[in-house]
């Protein structure tokens, strides 16, 4: 027999008190089912959140920022890779004018370089081109120099991984093969670290980003990660360079949380090298860049809104801009 008729006056304003008793009884445990369809769901290992989608191989990928879609050519923004490709032009121009060199290099979605793990509908789907093929040609047209992974990756994957099954960034290898394919691309090869001195012994791990996200039970194959050696160690002191990074406001809109812009100086010789990029150099390159720079700074690239002023306050000998694939767009400028 239903005894509550209809929801209770502005259900809205708290649904599981005002709304759940009325849909428990009209349509039946609804509490009860859901439970079991999520306890269900965690049994077989599958993603609790349609923030996650699960691929081959039990690989995960980013079900946001519309990442799949790009990785997979099914959204092409035109009007923000116009204006991404006239930043970096302009960006390139400048640094130039100064006496640096620069180099924009675009960390791959891991939909574009594991997308043999894609799952089937996603591989059906694929077309050209992406946004990331349209970047790379016209910046290629306009003489800027275009640092493409996407070929050098999948040489390196013949190999062994480049990018994490469980979490949303590259391995300690890839890392590696960027940063040795940035120097290669501002004309200092003689920076670039052998992998052999670079990269130690293979870690397996169970979990990532996307693992904890999901809410999926650890995989049982491992991802692979590698021991950072040599010049991929971070150092235990840090020297901060002062004057170059202006104070952030606690609430910095342009500055997502957990990162903090950062200015070192080393005390050996070597260029002066800026890098605008995200969480795949933050952490990734700051011991390759130690190694060889004599003065270092990292900034958030802001999807195109970072303080230019950098620049000038600097004075970098190379300049690397290098958003991952999903972050490549620019959202404005910063006024």
């Amino acid at each position: 027999m239903r005894t509550v008729l209809a929801p209770e006056a502005r259900w809205w304003e708290d649904a599981a008190r005002r709304l759940d008793p009325y849909i428990n009884n009209t349509f039946g445990f609804r509490g009860a089912v859901l439970g079991a369809n999520r306890a269900y769901v965690r049994f077989i290992g599958d993603s609790q959140t349609n923030r996650v989608v699960r691929g081959e191989h039990s690989a995960l990928f980013l079900n946001e920022d519309k990442a799949m879609e790009q990785s997979i050519g099914q959204v092409v923004r035109m009007d923000a890779v116009r204006n991404t490709v006239d930043f970096v032009e302009q960006l390139s121009r400048k640094v130039t004018a100064m006496g640096g060199a620069f180099a924009m290099l675009v960390a791959p979605n891991g939909h574009t370089t594991n997308a043999d793990d894609l799952p089937a509908y996603a591989r059906r789907l694929k077309k050209a081109p992406t946004e990331y093929d349209l970047i790379a040609d016209a910046l290629h047209q306009r003489g800027v120099t275009f640092v493409d992974m996407r070929p050098i990756f999948a040489e390196a994957r013949k190999t062994g991984p480049v990018h994490l099954r469980y979490d949303t960034h590259w391995n300690l290898r890839g890392a590696l093969l960027a940063f040795n394919a940035a120097m290669a691309a501002v004309g200092r090869p003689d920076l670039e670290a052998d992998p052999a001195d670079a990269l130690g012994p293979v870690e397996l791990l169970y979990s990532g980003d996307l693992q904890r996200i999901s809410g999926i039970r650890e995989p049982t194959v491992p991802d692979v990660q590698y021991r950072p050696k040599g010049p991929t160690v971070r150092p235990q002191t840090l020297e901060p360079s002062p004057g170059v990074i202006l104070p952030s406001p606690a609430a910095d809109p342009y500055l997502p949380p957990g990162f903090q812009n950062r200015a070192y100086r080393t005390g050996h010789a070597g260029p002066r090298i800026l890098v605008m990029g995200d969480s795949f150099t933050f952490e990734p390159w700051l011991g390759l860049m130690l190694s060889r720079a004599s003065d270092y700074v990292w900034i958030h690239h802001a999807a195109c809104r970072f303080d230019m002023g950098v620049l000038e306050r600097f004075r970098p000998d190379i300049v690397i801009y290098a958003p991952t694939e999903r972050a490549m767009l620019c959202q404005g400028r910063k006024k």
